[in-house]
C-alpha cells in the first residue's frame, strides 16, 4: 500500500498567496468604487448646500419686487430694506411754520428677513381724517397695530403717526403695505429729485456738523440720525435701528431762527434724565409714548421741538446726547461714536 504523502507547507503558503492575490483587485475595487461614490454624493450635496445659500443670500438682497408692489422706491439696510414715503400732498403748519414732509412728515416701511418669512414694521403720517380708515384696516388684517400719537403741538391740520408690525412673505407684506397707502388721501406721486443746496444751506450745515457729527439733508432741512449701542430685541429677534428706533433731530432754516424737531428713542432710565435736560434747556416736550411691543430693553420715545438759534439748541442736544448711549449714524450707515460722560 503506498503510503501518502505528507503535504508540504511551501505549496500550501504558496497557494494562500496566489489566492489572496487575486482577491485583492476585486476587494481594492469594491473599496475604490464606494468611497467614490460617497466622495460624490458628499461633494454633490455640499455644492447643492452652496447653490441653495448664495440663492437665498441673493434674494435676501432683490428688492425690486417689493418696489414694484409697495409703488415707490427703497434703500437697503444690510439685509433688510427700507421704503420712504414722504406726505408731499400734506401742508402741515406748527405755529404757522410749515413742516417739510421729507423730514417731519414721512411714513416708512421696514423689511428684515428672518429664519422663515420676513418681518415688516412702519409707521403711517396721517391726517386725523385717515386715521380710522388706517386702524380698521390693521384691525381686519394680519398687521398689529403697535402706538398711535400726535408728534406736533398746535399744528393744522391735526397730524397723528400709527406704527404697526406684521410677518409674512415679502409680497404678501408689500401688499399689505400698499393697501395701507391706498386708504390714505394721498395720490401716487413721483420720485421727485433733490434739489442742489442753496448757499445758506451749504454754510449752515458744517457748522452744526462740527457739533453733533456727520448729518444730511432732507429736503430743505438737515437731518441728524443717531442709534443706540445695545440692539434692541423683539421676542428674542435683533430689530435693527432702521426699524424705527433711530433718535432724529430735524434743523429747519427759517430765516434768523430755526425750527428743531425729531424723535429721542431711548431705555426709560435714560429717558427720565433725558426729559428732565431738556425742560431744564426750555425745549418742548411734544409727546411721550412706549410701544405695545415686547422690547428688550424696553423703550420710550419722545418727540420735541425747539426754536431759536441752531448752535445753541445743537449744543444742548450735544450735551444731553452725552449722558445717553447713543452714537452718530452717519449718512453712509457706519457709526461714529459721540464721546460720552466716561469718554473724555
Amino acid at each position: 500500500m503506498e503510503a501518502k504523502k505528507a503535504p508540504n507547507p511551501q505549496f500550501n503558503r504558496c497557494l494562500t498567496r496566489s489566492r489572496f492575490s487575486s482577491f485583492q483587485p476585486f476587494a481594492a475595487g469594491l473599496v475604490d468604487n464606494g468611497l467614490m461614490k460617497w466622495l460624490g454624493l458628499s461633494l454633490f450635496l455640499i455644492l447643492a448646500g452652496a447653490i441653495f445659500t448664495w440663492a437665498h443670500w441673493a434674494d435676501n438682497r432683490d428688492w425690486k419686487k417689493v418696489e414694484k408692489l409697495v409703488g415707490y422706491p427703497g434703500q437697503a439696510e444690510g439685509d433688510g430694506f427700507k421704503i420712504n414715503v414722504p406726505r408731499l400732498d400734506l401742508n402741515i403748519l406748527v405755529h404757522g411754520f410749515p413742516i417739510d414732509p421729507r423730514a417731519g412728515l414721512t411714513s416708512w416701511f421696514a423689511f428684515l428677513p428672518l429664519q422663515h418669512g420676513n418681518l415688516m414694521m412702519g409707521e403711517m403720517v396721517l391726517v386725523e381724517w385717515e386715521v380710522p380708515r388706517i386702524e380698521a384696516l390693521l384691525e381686519s388684517d394680519q398687521l398689529t397695530l403697535t402706538a398711535i400719537y400726535r408728534p406736533f403741538n398746535g399744528e393744522n391740520p391735526g397730524v397723528e403717526r400709527v406704527d404697526f408690525t406684521g410677518k409674512g412673505s415679502r409680497v404678501f407684506l408689500a401688499q399689505e403695505a400698499r393697501a395701507l397707502l391706498a386708504a390714505t388721501s394721498m395720490p401716487i406721486l413721483p420720485h421727485l429729485e433733490e434739489k442742489p443746496l442753496l448757499a445758506a444751506q451749504t454754510a449752515f450745515g458744517p457748522l452744526l456738523e462740527k457739533i453733533l457729527g456727520p448729518a444730511e439733508w432732507t429736503g430743505g432741512t438737515l437731518s441728524f440720525l443717531f442709534t443706540p449701542l445695545k440692539a434692541v430685541t423683539n421676542d428674542g429677534t435683533e430689530i435693527p435701528s432702521y426699524m424705527g428706533f433711530e433718535t432724529s433731530f430735524h434743523f429747519q432754516p427759517d430765516g434768523k431762527q430755526t425750527k428743531v424737531y425729531g424723535q429721542w428713542v431711548l431705555p426709560q432710565k435714560e429717558a427720565i434724565r433725558m426729559t428732565e435736560s431738556l425742560m431744564k434747556n426750555h425745549i418742548d416736550i411734544t409727546n411721550t409714548h412706549s410701544s405695545l411691543l415686547d422690547l428688550s430693553p424696553p423703550e420710550v420715545f419722545i418727540d420735541f421741538w425747539a426754536e431759536g438759534d441752531a448752535v445753541k439748541i445743537a449744543k444742548i442736544l450735544k450735551e444731553i446726547l452725552g449722558k445717553t448711549q447713543l452714537v452718530n449714524l452717519t449718512p453712509g450707515n457706519t457709526i461714529e461714536t459721540q464721546p460720552t460722560q466716561t469718554q473724555k
